[in-house]
């Protein structure tokens, strides 16, 4: 008898361990995605908000920020910080001393983990988080949910101003050309079937009846995907059966090499980090120039419909 209670103990406290395990596994992990590594939840950036190696970065309207901003967040504003006017193109890929400055000024190190929230679904902070990859910081997040989220929850808001010992922050890599590309690259793609362009401005945008260029419509072969559908109505990144669901419908994950483009190229990386990390697709380019250089250049092909 005393055998058999043992044995029923023991059994009991495994299965209220293996349920505990499960309920600590965070909603992010239960989605199913690839790489969940990159995207935090609010529990986690909470219980980290005191740690001197992480650097959180509030990238909504500054207006906003005033009025309250995650405790211990800097801002910046990503139209600055991650965009130039270059060669006549608005919203390119600043040099790499632009950004470097801006890290600089928020005592930024090579080792700090980089965590960024917006207001709008990891829109603008994707942006910043594709730029930091390209020239190569090791370790940025996006907080899943972004602003909304954690004001919903209830958690600590701050108006204070974060004082930040200035570093002289420099990347330690060179450009990575696996995750950008230029309009040669786009153009020699239309005709190659292994390459999918995925246009992730709004369809009217794509059909060429909301016109934000010189020219409206959207590259030859092109295929779209409205960058809002990758979210939910709270904000936050759908599942990956969702997601998959939706790019395989509309054909995207069916070539070698997919080039994401908007505007500006925000929309873009938003869809970029959801293919790469989420989805797991080993070779996604974004498009900078996007459609501010391809609308305005009336020597490349362009479609309506």
């Amino acid at each position: 008898m005393k055998t058999l209670l043992t044995l029923i103990t023991l059994t009991s406290l495994i299965f209220i361990s293996c349920a505990e395990s499960e309920g600590n596994l965070s909603e992010i992990d239960g989605r199913g995605y690839s790489d969940p590594s990159r995207l935090v939840s609010t529990e986690w950036l909470e219980s980290e908000i005191d740690n001197e190696e992480i650097i959180i970065i509030d990238v909504r309207k500054k207006e906003d920020y005033d009025k309250g901003h995650i405790p211990g967040a800097f801002h910046m504003t990503p139209g600055e910080v991650f965009q130039q006017e270059i060669n006549g193109v608005k919203g390119m890929l600043p040099q790499s001393s632009h950004i470097e400055k801006n890290l600089s000024l928020i005592g930024a190190k090579n080792n700090s983990t980089i965590v960024l929230y917006d207001g709008n679904s990891n829109l603008w902070a994707s942006r910043g988080l594709w730029a930091l990859q390209v020239y190569g910081h090791k370790n940025t997040k996006l907080l899943d949910g972004v602003w909304s989220k954690w004001e919903k929850e209830g958690r600590e808001v701050s108006t204070s101003i974060p004082k930040a010992n200035a570093s002289n922050y420099k990347f330690e890599s060179s450009l990575d050309s696996s995750i950008i590309a230029g309009f040669d690259e786009i153009l020699e793609s239309i005709e190659d079937p292994t390459k999918i362009v995925c246009d992730t401005r709004s369809p009217e945008e794509y059909a060429g009846k909301d016109v934000r260029a010189d020219r409206g419509g959207h590259i030859p072969n092109s295929k779209n995907v409205n960058w809002i559908m990758g979210v939910n109505e709270e904000g936050e990144f759908k599942s990956a059966s969702e997601l998959k669901q939706l790019y395989e419908g509309a054909g995207i994950t069916n070539g070698e090499t997919i080039y994401t483009l908007c505007q500006t190229a925000v929309r873009a990386t938003h869809t970029w980090f959801i293919l790469t990390d989420l989805l797991g697709e080993e070779s996604v380019k974004v498009y900078d120039g996007s459609w501010t250089e391809w609308g305005n250049d009336p020597s490349l092909p362009i479609e309506t419909r």
